[in-house]
């Protein structure tokens, strides 16, 4: 959105489609990132069978993403990374490694099911990179 001036002199938002259609991306991006965050959530019936899991462990696959969003959320705020690196860069980049660690729920067995729980964690971790970084972008 850029500033406009009206008759009055006082500075109004003008829309442009190009920035009614950057929000849209952004605003996907956003979705399909925190989409994340529910992912094994929404098949949990189906890992509880494949994985032999206990309720505890079936709890801990959301327990741990809020977990980690919360370290990772501290993380960012001590070390001021969303100070130093770019929104957008952070919001990909986080975007990605989050991506990466739910695509590595694949490799886990019954056998791993800790993996699994790391893996969330880093999901959630992740996700303290795309969730202020994707709204301060819209902003």
């Amino acid at each position: 959105m850029a500033l406009a001036d009206d008759t009055r002199g006082v500075s109004a938002f003008a829309e442009t489609d190009g920035s009614r259609r950057a929000l849209s991306w952004v605003a996907l991006a956003e979705l399909l990132g925190l989409s994340l965050w529910f992912s094994a959530s929404a098949v949990a019936p189906a890992l509880s069978l494949e994985w032999s899991l206990s309720t505890g462990e079936i709890a801990g696959l959301t327990s741990w993403v809020q977990i980690g969003f919360v370290v990772g959320a501290l993380a960012i705020a001590f070390t001021n990374l969303a100070d130093v690196i770019p929104s957008r860069r952070l919001f990909a980049v986080a975007a990605v490694i989050g991506a990466g660690a739910n695509l590595g729920l694949l490799a886990v067995d019954q056998d791993t099911v800790l993996l699994a729980m790391v893996l969330r964690f880093v999901t959630g971790a992740t996700l303290a990179g795309v969730y202020p970084s994707g709204l301060k972008i819209m902003a």
